[in-house]
């Protein structure tokens, strides 16, 4: 191995072997960390993408995901970071090649999109290095389907979310408990919470996931606050303004924007109003919050029919630890819990859209109705079929009353 592949600049991983590889894959759908959902749902492919927010954990999956498709072999994977000073005299390709050549497998790659050119050269690379298997890491802000339609077909994109609620108790208190899809949350709600307050009482740890549940972390949980209105800044400071070509003059209005949107009464978004108060023309508006989205900041909700680039019905903060470091006064439940339910629905890759009819919130897949129900709050004449999330009660008396904290549990 050359001098360059032994420097500082890189790190060996060692890897599991592939008999470890393969059990886990048998036994993902009972427990598994993201990055074991990668490598499944990356299946044969040559490169994999892993796409996700600040502070989301992006670095440790990759590192991860290297462990798992080594087989233990000396030097066969290595990680390297794109922005080192290196790569601003050498090519990514020379690298691969190098790597390639001395025996190498598997390389990561992180922060790739500090480097000018990347897509061509690791389409260029898997083609004249075919036995090399190649991940690296990529910006939420990054649409890769849309601006990189050369990859398709190459590149299997893994997205990082949030930790759900599920998750979070499996991380925090040791437990296992597995995944439900919707139809089973929906018919068998009230046997699935059961078994959970066997084990502990969930209205207990769900006021701190929703603090701070969200997003990774470790030391001192004072500081999780602080980190995050960190990891916030530095999505808007340096992935918006190096992949959108934002100018960092127009910083603040987009700051503005987005503490405007997390004051906002249950998500509902006047753009002319937001228009006049960052100072700025409505198609601008309009394109800070697609950038917003994409960043996974906020989420834009739209009734069925409609969608970008027509102004969203709603908008909502991304989740709740952000919605909760960024607001001033006391939030009420109703949005706390609307915010936690979109979030964890829409990880769950279930369709979301506003409800045009009184009453009803949400509509899930098109065809489930959804209303989020707070203590004491009216119960409107509507469809039998409507399901009643409710945002601060553990359990509820119709068959249709399923507690909000259970949707954390569809991923």
């Amino acid at each position: 191995m050359s001098s360059i592949l032994r420097s500082e600049m890189c790190l060996e991983v060692k890897g599991e072997g592939e008999g470890r590889t393969a059990k886990i894959l048998s036994s993902i759908s009972s427990d598994a960390d993201q990055c074991k959902k990668c490598l499944q749902s990356g299946g044969g492919a040559p490169i994999i993408c892993i796409r996700g927010t600040r502070g989301i954990g992006k670095t440790y999956q990759l590192l991860e995901l290297g462990k798992l498709l080594s087989t233990g072999q000396r030097g066969e994977t290595l990680y390297v970071n794109l922005n080192h000073f290196y790569f601003s005299n050498h090519s990514l390709y020379h690298f691969a090649r190098e790597f390639s050549e001395s025996g190498g497998r598997v390389l990561l790659l992180d922060q790739i999109f500090k480097y000018p050119g990347w897509a061509e050269e690791l389409i260029t690379c898997h083609k004249d290095f075919p036995r090399l298997r190649i991940v690296f890491t990529a910006s939420s802000v990054m649409t890769l389907e849309e601006e990189y339609p050369q990859l398709k077909g190459l590149v299997e994109i893994c997205d990082l979310y949030g930790f759900s609620f599920r998750e979070y108790l499996n991380e925090q208190y040791g437990l296992h408990f597995p995944k439900v899809t919707l139809d089973e949350l929906l018919s068998k709600h009230r046997e699935i919470a059961s078994r959970v307050k066997e084990k502990l009482d969930p209205m207990d740890a769900f006021p701190r996931y929703l603090r701070r549940g969200y997003y990774p972390h470790s030391g001192d949980e004072t500081l999780f606050g602080e980190n995050l209105v960190k990891n916030m800044n530095m999505l808007l400071e340096v992935d918006l303004v190096y992949i959108r070509q934002i100018a960092p003059t127009y910083l603040p209005k987009l700051r503005k924007l987005l503490y405007l949107v997390g004051e906002q009464h249950d998500g509902i978004t006047n753009v002319s109003s937001l228009s006049e108060a960052i100072d700025t023309s409505r198609a601008t508006v309009m394109n800070y919050l697609k950038y917003l989205s994409d960043a996974r900041l906020i989420r834009m909700i739209y009734k069925e029919g409609n969608e970008y680039p027509r102004k969203p019905d709603r908008v909502f903060i991304n989740d709740t630890n952000i919605l909760k470091v960024m607001r001033d006064s006391d939030i009420d439940m109703s949005l706390t819990g609307k915010t936690f339910f979109l979030s964890t629905v829409q990880d769950a890759g279930i369709e979301v859209h506003l409800s045009e009819d009184a009453g009803v919130d949400f509509i899930l897949n098109h065809s489930i109705p959804v209303r989020c129900l707070c203590k004491g709050g009216r119960r409107r004449s509507i469809s039998p079929d409507t399901v009643n999330a409710l945002c601060t009660e553990s359990t509820g008396g119709d068959a249709r009353d399923i507690p909000v904290w259970l949707f954390g549990f569809l991923h």
